[in-house]
């Protein structure tokens, strides 16, 4: 999988994530937003892989965690976090709404109230997790 098709399916999964909000599916749209956010991270790591090099082994099999807070270290990212954390108030707290997220969502019916915040955390234009990441993917 390619790092732009990463951040596709990133920008994809926030997208579903809000149309199911929006209708009512609450425990799908907290899990696609979670998810979102893995994939940004995802595409922040691959942007770590060079052409023509074998890559870590460490980093290799560290790219099938599920774990934001894992792969933010796999992408080179924990002092850029650190900073915008500091930085920024509000993204921290998304942050830690975000890092909270485990792909066992997926068989949780989650409320409204849970998925609108997560889908806030991701979303937010301004102060957002993914837009966050997407300046670093």
């Amino acid at each position: 999988m390619t790092r732009l098709e990463l951040q596709r399916l990133s920008q994809a999964k926030v997208d579903d994530a809000q149309l199911l909000c929006t209708n009512g599916r609450y425990g799908n749209a907290y899990y696609l937003a979670g998810y979102a956010v893995e994939l940004g991270l995802k595409a922040c790591v691959a942007k770590q892989i060079r052409e023509h090099q074998i890559p870590d082994k460490a980093l290799i099999n560290g790219i099938y965690t599920h774990e934001a807070p894992k792969l933010i270290g796999l992408a080179g990212l924990s002092g850029a976090l650190k900073e915008q954390q500091d930085r920024d108030g509000l993204f921290q707290s998304y942050w830690a709404i975000c890092a909270e997220w485990k792909p066992d969502a997926r068989y949780v019916m989650n409320d409204a109230m849970s998925a609108e915040l997560l889908l806030t955390a991701v979303g937010d234009p301004e102060h957002g997790v993914l837009q966050w990441i997407k300046a670093h993917w």
